[in-house]
C-alpha cells in the first residue's frame, strides 16, 4: 500500500533537550511493507517465517527510504483528524513522531 502525502519525522528526544523540530513536512510516499526475515536474505534458506510489517518512509532525497518496524512498536495512533487527511504514529524505538498530513482520503 503506498501513500502519496506531506510527511513530518520528529524526535520525541528534542524537547527534553530544549531544541524545537523544523516544523515542516517533506513530500513523501508512505508505504505498507513486508521486511524480508534473516532467513530469507541468506542464500538456500527455505523456511516459511516471514518478516515484519514495516512502515517505509521514502522522499526524493532518500529513494531508499527509512524502514520503520511495526510489530509491538506503535506506542499511540493519532487520528483525531483523519478527516481533514492527518494522522500521526508514535513509535517506541526509535521514539520518533510520524506526522502524515495533506493526503485526501475523499475523492
Amino acid at each position: 500500500m503506498r501513500l502519496p502525502c506531506e510527511v513530518e519525522v520528529r524526535s520525541c528526544h528534542l524537547p527534553t533537550l530544549g531544541l524545537k523540530s523544523r516544523g515542516k513536512g517533506v513530500r513523501a510516499v508512505v508505504s505498507l511493507c513486508q521486511a524480508p526475515s534473516k532467513n530469507e536474505l541468506q542464500p538456500g534458506a527455505r523456511t516459511e517465517t516471514s518478516g515484519c510489517a514495516c512502515l517505509l518512509v521514502s522522499t526524493m532525497k532518500d529513494r531508499q527510504g527509512t524502514r520503520y518496524r511495526l510489530r509491538e512498536n506503535i506506542e499511540q495512533l493519532f487520528t483525531k483528524f483523519v478527516d481533514e487527511g492527518k494522522a500521526t504514529v508514535r513509535l517506541k524505538e526509535p521514539p520518533v513522531d510520524i506526522c502524515l498530513s495533506k493526503d485526501t482520503i475523499w475523492p
